[in-house]
């Protein structure tokens, strides 16, 4: 028994002392962060042409323009805790943190990374893991998807997609302003945070919710919708006697009511949580 208790007692003893350790070196690591305010040398790399594009950001703030150049290039005035990773040939354009800072997730708007893109159809990836991207209006892209795990997404003007776009949220927020208009299919997908899509015309609108918030203006003959949890509010540019509706419904609620007739086809489930749909000019 004596010598059981006493097993126990070191073991608490180290561990003791191990979160001591642990708790001083986090709170240096801290201290070290507040105060690291050094800037690495002001970058400038020119990109080659490509059809692909995936910019993606740890922290801080990428802003994507256009080029007015015949050159797509890149600009970057960082601090020396963040990493800039480029690959000219397959577009790949990353601001990342640093290892030993890996447990800051707040926006810090003192480094900055800006995309100047030619009128190029890419094939584009937008990933935000924390920090913020925005967008300029005015470009088309071939392919688009905006995937937001955390952070901000900002676009407040007017983008076309040749094909298919994918705006994803698992959380943070994806506020756009202006118009999207999308060639074949356009999904939204949320599985936390905030999706605010003002306005996306498309063949095909699917959005599913699994936790958070959606809410669009969308037009579009083929709509599905699918919320297991959370908050779906859509306007429809359209009549509602245009449409065939069919929404089944497990737990939750939906305005809408079942309707045989129509030429358009609106098609929704509901396991629980909300949709709201209106018919607007």
């Amino acid at each position: 028994m004596g010598k059981g208790f006493g097993v126990v007692i070191a073991g608490i003893v180290i561990s003791a002392v191990g979160a001591v350790i642990a708790g001083v070196s986090a709170k240096k690591a801290i201290d070290d962060y507040k105060s690291y305010d050094k800037y690495k040398d002001p970058g400038h790399v020119v990109l080659n042409s490509t059809s692909k594009l995936h910019i993606e950001g740890d922290a801080g703030v990428i802003n994507i323009h256009h080029s007015t150049t015949s050159e797509s290039y890149v600009d970057y005035h960082v601090l020396e805790i963040y990493e800039v990773k480029i690959d000219q040939e397959e577009g790949e354009i990353k601001l990342k943190r640093k290892w030993q800072y890996w447990f800051v997730w707040s926006i810090n708007n003192k480094s900055t990374v800006d995309v100047y893109l030619t009128d190029n159809a890419y094939d584009a990836y937008l990933e935000v893991n924390a920090g913020q991207m925005n967008l300029d209006s005015g470009f088309t892209f071939n392919s688009l998807t905006i995937d937001v795990s955390a952070g901000q997404f900002k676009c407040a003007g007017d983008t076309e997609v040749t094909n298919d776009a994918l705006f994803r949220i698992s959380a943070g927020d994806i506020n756009i302003d202006g118009n999207f208009k999308v060639g074949k299919k356009a999904t939204l997908k949320a599985s936390a945070g905030d999706l605010d899509l003002n306005y996306v015309e498309a063949k095909e609108v699917e959005t599913r919710i699994s936790a958070g918030d959606i809410k669009c203006k969308v037009k579009s003959d083929d709509i599905k919708f699918n919320v297991s949890a959370g908050d779906l509010v859509m306007d429809i540019v359209g009549d509602e006697d245009d449409y065939k509706i069919s929404v089944k419904k497990s737990a939750g609620s939906c305005n809408l009511s079942n309707k045989d007739s129509g030429s358009k086809s609106i098609d929704g489930k509901i396991s629980a949580g909300k949709a709201t749909i209106n018919f607007v000019d």
